[in-house]
């Protein structure tokens, strides 16, 4: 809607009308259609009708009211709060069916549980930390529905989240059918540890092979599997001291008890590789692409690496060729830049040997695994063996996968570099919704519950990345997370009327809402009471 002056010729003068129209879409065409005639500009001038009628149109526009009012240090602020994340993860969380399908799970509780558990994912990036600061920072955001949450809520919800895991998980794996169809053809597994501060649950949690380098905390082991186009399906959970290689066979049992799917090409890293692990897999059904231990497993080092051929090339930096042993397919993969960067690393540490071999340091030498594979020691000397160096740059810029599909070559090498993805995924758990440490020990389901809220972020965080990549916004994830939050809600008093203000949108944030088709609220609007 809009003036216009609309020029009209009559008696040979020319005058002018102003107008209010409005566009609207009449097939393919933009017709305009007249609401109003104001009158002539000339009379309306003359009278002084048109500025008594801006004065009046202006009285009915609390933008303008509360703009005045705030040049004129009237209005009264009674509160400061963050709009934009509630916007942007509300959308997100609604898409995905979260609202109505915790709703119902909330039933018998004396607190709106669908709203606690948002309350809880929405913090993961706003403001990660322990439940009671959590529930004070709550009081900081633009959420009516937050306003009845308590810190005993936070507490409360989890066990209850937790008990209905499963549900939830493959809710959103049909959700995700039906928005993308995308089929789990292909699903990439890996794990990781994450660590408890304070007290624990011992027995439970346990001491174990820490990947975030805190060996003297007890700990948890989290293994999350995944979609090829990057978006979570499930997670699991296991004593601290659990190792990689004895998970896969739960989460390959899991997927199969749990989902509705056909085909499966389960992907994981050299770490989950056992001889049983790989019959567990054939023996559910499930095809496979894993990474191979090169230097250790005998059929790798010796037969597939020996073994002649010309390599394919597939891109740029990666190069494949097939080998079969008996039944067993295997693919090497090689990566020119990467052979140059282990030429150059293996030529830095031979220097940094002979340099202390001149020095007499061998017993260094000797106690570090590596230097010493480079070494031939004998009666308390020490040489670089050139026959070793020679069988180390075997391994340069390759890695080895074993796969029991008829994929060509190269979309095997590709689907082991999705891979990536889950690197990715697991520095989003502990960087973007910041999953470590855990401050839960005193019940087992609130700990697991609050991993699971931790999974719920990383998936709205997934959600929100394919969106913009599919907008073409490349954002790093702390200046998402700054300009959404620079959009603030301020509620402020005027004439004794309430007033909600929205803040002009800052950075990246109309981008953002543009890319999830969400219209920014008006900057002023009156709220009923």
């Amino acid at each position: 809607m809009f003036v216009r002056v609309k020029n009209v010729q009559a008696n040979g003068r020319r005058y002018q009308y102003l107008q209010v129209v409005e566009n609207f879409r009449d097939g393919a065409r933009v017709r305009q259609r007249i609401l109003g005639n104001l009158g002539r500009l000339d009379e309306l001038l003359a009278s002084g009708d048109l500025e008594r009628v801006i004065a009046q149109l202006v009285e009915q526009c609390p933008g303008v009211r509360v703009l005045r009012a705030e040049q004129a240090g009237t209005l009264v602020v009674s509160s400061d709060r963050s709009w934009g994340p509630v916007l942007v993860f509300d959308r997100l969380w609604e898409e995905l069916g979260l609202k109505g399908l915790l709703a119902p799970l909330g039933r018998g509780l004396d607190f709106d549980f669908e709203r606690m558990i948002f309350a809880q994912v929405l913090q993961r990036f706003c403001e990660p930390g322990s439940d009671l600061r959590g529930s004070k920072w709550i009081d900081t955001v633009h959420e009516p529905a937050f306003a009845h949450l308590r810190l005993e809520h936070f507490y409360r919800s989890l066990g209850r989240l937790w008990r209905h895991k499963e549900r939830i998980e493959v809710a959103l794996y049909e959700r995700g059918r039906d928005l993308f169809n995308g089929d789990l053809e292909l699903a990439f597994f890996d794990t990781t540890s994450t660590y408890f501060e304070g007290r624990s649950l011992k027995g439970w949690a346990k001491l174990g092979k820490s990947k975030d380098h805190r060996p003297d905390h007890l700990q948890l082991v989290v293994g999350v599997v995944m979609r090829r186009d990057g978006l979570p399906v499930a997670c699991e959970i296991w004593p601290g001291n659990t190792a990689d290689v004895t998970t896969l066979v739960p989460i390959v049992r899991s997927l199969k008890r749990r989902f509705a799917i056909g085909r499966v090409v389960l992907v994981c890293d050299r770490g989950m590789v056992s001889a049983a692990n790989l019959l567990a897999l054939e023996e559910a059904g499930f095809q496979y692409i894993v990474g191979m231990k090169m230097r250790n497993l005998v059929e790798v080092r010796d037969e597939v690496l020996g073994r002649a051929g010309r390599y394919h090339e597939v891109s740029e930096n990666l190069r494949v060729k097939e080998v079969r042993v008996d039944e067993r397919r295997y693919v090497v993969c090689f990566n020119p830049d990467e052979a140059a960067k282990d030429r150059a690393d293996r030529q830095a540490t031979l220097e940094k040997i002979e340099l202390k071999l001149a020095k007499g340091g061998l017993k260094q030498l000797i106690n570090n695994r590596g230097y010493k594979r480079y070494l031939a020691v004998q009666r308390g000397s020490a040489a670089i063996d050139p026959a070793r160096v020679r069988q180390d740059a075997r391994y340069d810029g390759k890695y080895v996968l074993r796969t029991t599909t008829e994929l060509p070559a190269d979309e095997v090498a590709l689907a082991y570099k999705h891979l990536t993805w889950i690197e990715r995924l697991w520095r989003d758990l502990k960087d973007v919704v910041e999953l470590r440490p855990i401050f839960h020990w005193q019940k087992r389901d609130n700990v697991k519950g609050h991993i699971f809220v931790c999974f719920l972020s990383l998936y709205l965080a997934a959600l929100l990345k394919r969106k913009l990549a599919q907008a073409d916004l490349k954002l790093p994830w702390d200046e998402i997370i700054r300009d959404l939050s620079a959009l603030r809600a301020v509620s402020v008093a005027l004439g004794g009327e309430a007033y909600l203000l929205r803040s002009p949108l800052q950075g990246s944030a109309g981008k953002i809402l543009a890319a999830l088709g969400i219209k920014p609220p008006p900057l002023a609007q009156p709220v009923s009471r």
